[in-house]
């Protein structure tokens, strides 16, 4: 069946193609209010669907949105295998569809082939996840689009933020273990580098601590990857630092997987062990026993991403750092320090 042409649209209502394609791209004011009516209504009766490459190449947008999720661990990575991610993109593409936008999604790795493809994509905007200030920054900035950087500490007038106070979040979560009793606290995490999330996470983690004259020891940072079987083997190495009663994963993945590796060793949480998580994302609630974790609402983060963005390419004024809030949500895997056998 041939699409339907706006020459259709015409011909059904009687007018010149020049007034429906006025009122198709929202240039109403030149049409009488009967006249849209006669138009919308053929529109609806034909199945009319606007080709948005025409539209793109006619107004020099393109309506599109492109979102980058660089691998930025070594480790072979499917694209959403991370929940968080999966969230957050969930976030992001519901709110620009609600507004009339949409999404191209790609995974960059460390050889960049990937951007090298985005920098070819007809997109008003990108949004990034997570970047360092190395190679993908700077090609980033060569692409001289309105870009909004998610999770990222470069500091750069280019870009603009959308984060969450993680020093002062992962303060507030290790001073949740401490005020539950805990003095041997560990910080299970992935890897630690400058200009990150994690080392912000960090210093908010030794900031409690210090607060409170409790020895920071660094050997109860655990410092891996941001995954589950991280989070499993890291079980093994808390366990051997019998002192430990309490550890702070900063990332719900990775207190999954220290739940799974505590209960293979015959560990009871929080009874033996509390595990505390960030980020809330959906399996946290799934696991057993359910995570006490720091919330930051990803999808919602994700929608406040998407409308920022559009914000931009309509010219309206936005912040150039935009920080969300964060909440701990208490369930089952803390609980008060008991004094056990191996503390005495």
């Amino acid at each position: 069946m041939a699409r339907t042409t706006i020459k259709d649209i015409a011909e059904a209502s009687g007018v010149s193609q020049m007034t429906v394609s006025n009122v198709i791209n929202d240039r109403k004011s030149k049409a009488s209010a009967a006249t849209i009516e006669k138009i919308n209504q053929a529109i609806k009766n034909l199945n009319y669907r606007p080709n948005m490459s025409a539209r793109s190449l006619a107004s020099s947008a393109s309506k599109m949105v492109g979102v980058v999720i660089p691998f930025t661990e070594n480790q072979n990575q499917l694209l959403l295998d991370n929940p968080f991610y999966a969230e957050m993109i969930s976030g992001i593409e519901s709110a620009l569809r609600e507004q009339g936008y949409y999404m191209m999604l790609a995974g960059v790795g460390e050889s960049n082939v990937a951007l090298d493809v985005i920098s070819h994509w007809n997109v008003d905007g990108l949004i990034v996840l997570g970047i360092y200030p190395e190679g993908l920054y700077d090609l980033l900035k060569t692409m001289k689009l309105p870009t909004l950087l998610i999770d990222s500490y470069i500091e750069d007038d280019h870009f603009y933020h959308l984060r969450v106070d993680d020093d002062a979040a992962a303060f507030e979560a290790t001073n949740y273990l401490i005020a539950q009793g805990h003095k041997n606290i560990a910080l299970v995490t992935g890897a630690i580098r400058e200009d990150g999330v994690i080392k912000r996470r960090l210093a908010g983690y030794n900031r409690a601590l210090k607060q409170a004259n409790l020895v920071q020891n660094p050997d109860y940072i655990f410092e891996g990857s941001v995954g589950f079987a991280w989070g499993q083997k890291a079980a093994d190495k808390l366990i051997a630092q019998n002192k430990i009663t309490a550890a702070f994963c900063t990332a719900d993945l990775i207190a999954a997987g220290l739940l799974a590796g505590l209960h293979k060793n015959g560990k009871q949480i929080p009874q033996d062990i509390s595990v505390m998580g960030f980020d809330n994302i959906s399996i946290s609630q799934m696991v057993y026993p359910a995570l006490t974790t720091m919330d930051q609402e990803i999808v919602g983060k994700g929608r406040i991403a998407a409308n920022l963005m559009t914000s931009l390419l309509t010219k309206k004024q936005v912040e150039r750092e935009v920080e969300t809030k964060v909440k701990i949500i208490i369930r089952d895997s803390v609980s008060k320090f008991k004094m056990r056998r191996d503390d005495v």
